[in-house]
C-alpha cells in the first residue's frame, strides 16, 4: 500500500509541474503582448504555437509509449518543459514568440500523454478513481504559477526575470520529486497493486464523437479563462495589472479545489448529472457578468466557473480509457489531442474574433458554446 501511495505522489508532483509552467506565462501575456506592439490577432497567432507543438506530439507520444517507459517520459518531457520557459522572454517578435511557444508546446504534449498513461494504467488496475484528483495536482501548479505572476507584477520582475527563476524551482522540484518515475518499471501500477492479469493489446479505435466533443467542450472553456481572461479583466473593464493576475489565481485555486473534490462527487453522483450541473452554473455565471460587466464581479465568476468545471476533461480521459481498456495510452493521446486543440488552439481563434466583434463578446458566446458541447455530451459512451 506504502508503494502505491508513493507512486501516485510523484504523478502527482508531475501533474503539479505541469501545470505549473504555462501558467507562469498566462498573467505576462498582456505585458508581453505590450512589449511586442502586438494586436489581438497577432498574438492569437503566436499562442498558436502551442496548440502546433503540442497536438503532433500528443499523438506522437503514444507511440513512443510503447518503446519506453511513461516514467521516464514524463521525467524528460518535465525537463524541458521547465527548462524552455525563459526564452519567452528573449522572443522579438511573433514569430520567435510563435516558435518558442512550439517547443513548450511539444514538451507539453509529451508530458500529457505519459503522465496520463500512468494515471489511467494505475486507476484501472487499483480500482480507485484518481484522475480528477492528479489534475487536481495540475491545477494547484496553475495556481502556483497564477500567483508567482501576482508576486511578479507586483515586485515589478521583468518577464526574463520571472520565467528564469519560475524555471529553475520546477527543474529542481521535477529532479528531487520525480526521479523514482525514471526507475519504474512497465506497468508499475499493475505490479505495485498486485495484478497479474495483462489486457491483450486490440486494434486502436477511434475516438467516440461524444467523448471528443466533452473533451473538446470542457478544454475550450478552460483554455479560454486562462488565455483571455486577464487581458478581458485588465483592458476591457479597466482592472489594474495585480487584478487581472489574481482573476486567474482565483480561477486556479478554485479548479484546484474542483478536481481534487472531483473523485469524491463522481463516486457519489452520476457523471451526466455532474455534467449537466457544469454547463448550466457557468453559462448563468456568464451570462450574469455579461449584463454587470464590472471588473470585480468578473473576478468572483471567473473563480466560481473554475469551482465546477474541474472535473469535466478527467471524465472525458476516463471515458476514453474505458472505452477500449487495452489501448489506454492510444485512447488518452486521442482525447488529449482533440481536447487541448480546443485548450491551445481555441483561444488563438478567439482573438482573431475578438478585432471584429470585440473580447467580451466573443467570451462569452465561446463559454455558451463550450456548455452547450458539455450537454450534449453528458450521456455518451463510456
Amino acid at each position: 500500500m506504502t508503494r502505491i501511495c508513493s507512486f501516485a505522489a510523484r504523478l502527482w508532483v508531475v501533474f503539479f509541474v505541469n501545470g505549473a509552467v504555462l501558467s507562469s506565462w498566462a498573467p505576462r501575456i498582456p505585458e508581453v503582448k505590450r512589449l511586442l506592439d502586438l494586436s489581438d490577432s497577432e498574438l492569437g497567432t503566436a499562442l498558436f504555437g502551442v496548440a502546433a507543438g503540442s497536438v503532433p506530439a500528443l499523438l506522437l507520444t503514444a507511440r513512443i509509449l510503447d518503446r519506453v517507459r511513461s516514467g521516464r517520459a514524463c521525467v524528460a518531457s518535465a525537463l524541458l518543459f521547465s527548462a524552455s520557459l525563459p526564452l519567452i522572454g528573449v522572443a522579438d517578435g511573433m514569430w520567435q514568440l510563435a516558435g518558442v511557444l512550439m517547443l513548450l508546446g511539444a514538451a507539453s504534449g509529451v508530458l500529457d500523454i505519459a503522465m496520463n498513461t500512468a494515471a489511467i494504467d494505475y486507476q484501472r488496475h487499483t480500482g480507485h478513481r484518481v484522475l480528477s484528483r492528479l489534475h487536481g495536482g495540475y491545477s494547484l501548479g496553475v495556481l502556483a504559477g497564477a500567483l508567482g505572476g501576482v508576486v511578479a507584477t507586483r515586485v515589478g520582475a521583468t518577464v526574463t526575470e520571472h520565467f528564469l527563476a519560475v524555471a529553475v524551482l520546477l527543474v529542481v522540484l521535477t529532479v528531487v520529486g520525480a526521479p523514482m518515475l525514471w526507475s519504474q518499471p512497465r506497468n508499475a501500477a499493475a505490479r505495485e497493486s498486485g495484478a497479474t492479469h495483462v489486457l491483450p493489446r486490440k486494434r486502436c479505435r477511434g475516438l467516440p464523437l461524444a467523448i471528443a466533443v466533452l473533451a473538446v467542450s470542457g478544454l475550450l472553456i478552460e483554455g479560454l479563462v486562462t488565455d483571455w481572461s486577464a487581458l478581458l479583466v485588465t483592458r476591457d473593464l479597466g482592472a489594474s495589472a495585480s487584478l487581472g493576475a489574481i482573476t486567474l489565481a482565483l480561477f486556479s485555486l478554485t479548479m484546484f479545489i474542483s478536481r481534487s473534490a472531483g473523485d469524491a462527487v463522481l463516486d457519489r453522483f452520476a457523471e451526466s448529472t455532474v455534467l449537466t450541473t457544469v454547463a448550466v452554473v457557468v453559462v448563468c455565471l456568464v451570462a450574469l457578468n455579461s449584463v454587470v460587466a464590472h471588473p470585480l464581479v468578473m473576478a468572483v465568476a471567473i473563480g466560481l466557473v473554475g469551482l465546477v468545471l474541474g472535473p469535466v476533461f478527467p471524465v472525458a480521459v476516463s471515458r476514453a480509457s474505458r472505452s477500449v481498456p487495452g489501448q489506454a495510452a492510444s485512447m488518452t493521446a486521442q482525447v488529449s489531442a482533440v481536447g487541448y486543440l480546443a485548450y491551445l488552439g481555441g483561444p488563438p481563434v478567439i482573438g482573431f474574433a475578438a478585432d471584429v466583434i470585440g473580447l467580451a463578446g466573443t467570451f462569452a458566446a465561446a463559454v455558451a458554446l463550450g456548455c452547450l458541447g458539455i450537454v450534449i455530451a453528458r450521456r455518451g459512451p463510456g
